[in-house]
């Protein structure tokens, strides 16, 4: 992993901690791509990615990253969290450009009931937030 991705993983981690939708802004670039385990397709742009990472954010408790595996220009984070009584594991994937920008971020969580459980809340906030 080169300095200008090492520089966004301190932003992410950084956003991760205090919920500051502004750092995002910074990390990501205007055309990456989100792919979310809770809906059939991508979603494209800054705007749709800080939506629902920033929304995540309010839906996940206990949320924390447990292991990390970095390439070239890739990395994998795995996390574990909680929705309400219900444990759940996923993965971050994440693809920089040579920028250190985030172009790429896909999302994988099981088990299936938890995946259920955040899709649920996930659509019911971003519904009160009128992104959907």
């Amino acid at each position: 992993m080169n300095d200008k991705m090492q520089q966004t993983m301190m932003l992410w981690h950084k956003f991760i901690e205090t919920r500051d939708a502004s750092i995002l802004s910074e990390i990501l670039a205007d055309e990456v791509k989100l792919h979310s385990p809770f809906v059939w397709k991508p979603k494209n742009g800054r705007s749709a990615a800080m939506a629902i990472l920033t929304t995540v954010t309010e839906v996940f408790q206990d949320f924390h990253y447990v292991h990390e595996i970095s390439g070239e220009n890739q990395l994998c984070l795995e996390f574990a969290a909680r929705i309400d009584e219900l444990g759940l594991r996923g993965v971050d994937l994440i693809e920089f450009d040579e920028a250190g920008k985030i172009v790429d971020f896909e999302v994988m969580i099981r088990p299936a009931n938890a995946l259920a459980a955040l899709g649920a809340a996930m659509n019911q906030k971003l519904a009160e937030k009128g992104f959907l």
